[in-house]
């Protein structure tokens, strides 16, 4: 890429997909609420009420003397809880390269481009990551040192979700190295799976399928010096994205190509019983 050619529309594709590919926990949410993003939007979310299930045979109108009528059924008023979630995070990137260095590169930037989109994914991994500890309370801290008290972290986990009435597809649990090295080592049986039609930044992490729960591992949770764990329903947790400008430039200055974007973003634990967490005392 030179700026000669550079087309702003085609390379902000180009760093959304890198961004994409790097990304682990915006590949581990919620995103069907991203459509038009822009910095200072706010996205309303209706989160539908439980549906009461009545016996049909027993029926639910009442005759005169208030016994009810076998096969009859009548409508409930239903309500949802409307949430907003703000696009209110703005991170940017401005870099420039000397003529002579391009040169030198054989006048291509997309080596830059690619670095920036990754610098871009592990920002919105802190922040995704960081929004969902913060979510609900954790577990009871306690001191692990063996692989069978993390398998036993991740046990008492799946219990939580599973009393907190989350559906049990599309679990998944993130760790940090430190967890990560303590459950490798127990006999977890974690098992391969195919993730060949995965992110790079998924394949990449992957640990395995455990207990129900999809594994990936990343030094981007807000604890790294001591075992932490998290685990979550996919479609609790909402994250809107765009890269919103992207424009090149003639340095003033200097003999060289300018380079700089903006990516805004936000997100919201839309269903909090479907998030939980551990971090080691």
């Amino acid at each position: 890429m030179t700026m000669a050619n550079f087309t702003p529309i085609v390379w902000a594709k180009q760093m959304l997909f890198d961004f994409e590919q790097a990304a682990i926990a915006r590949n581990l949410v919620n995103t069907e609420y991203e459509g038009e993003a822009k910095s200072g939007n706010t996205v309303r979310i209706n989160t539908g009420a439980e549906i009461e299930i009545k016996d049909y045979k027993t029926g639910v109108l009442l005759d005169e003397d208030d016994n009810p009528i076998s096969r009859t059924t009548a409508p409930d008023d239903i309500s949802s809880t409307k949430q907003d979630l703000l696009i209110d995070q703005e991170k940017s990137f401005d870099f420039r390269v000397d003529d002579i260095d391009r040169a030198q590169a054989a006048g291509d930037l997309g080596g830059y481009t690619v670095n920036a989109g990754q610098g871009l994914a592990t920002d919105a991994d802190q922040f995704i990551f960081a929004m969902i500890s913060g979510a609900n309370a954790h577990l009871t801290p306690s001191a692990i040192t063996t692989g069978d008290q993390a398998f036993n972290i991740l046990r008492d986990l799946r219990k939580a979700l599973g009393k907190a009435k989350v559906p049990a597809a599309n679990r998944v649990a993130v760790m940090n190295a430190e967890f990560e090295a303590l459950l490798l080592s127990a006999d977890s049986k974690i098992t391969n799976v195919d993730r060949s039609g995965s992110p790079a930044g998924l394949r990449e992490a992957s640990l395995g399928r455990l207990l129900g729960m999809d594994l990936f591992t990343s030094e981007n949770l807000p604890v790294t010096a001591k075992p932490q764990i998290l685990a979550w329903y996919k479609p609790a947790v909402a994250f809107v994205s765009q890269i919103d400008e992207i424009e090149p430039m003639r340095d003033q200055n200097k003999f060289a190509d300018r380079l700089r974007g903006l990516h805004v973003y936000g997100g919201k634990v839309i269903r909090t019983a479907g998030v939980k967490g551990w971090t080691a005392s």
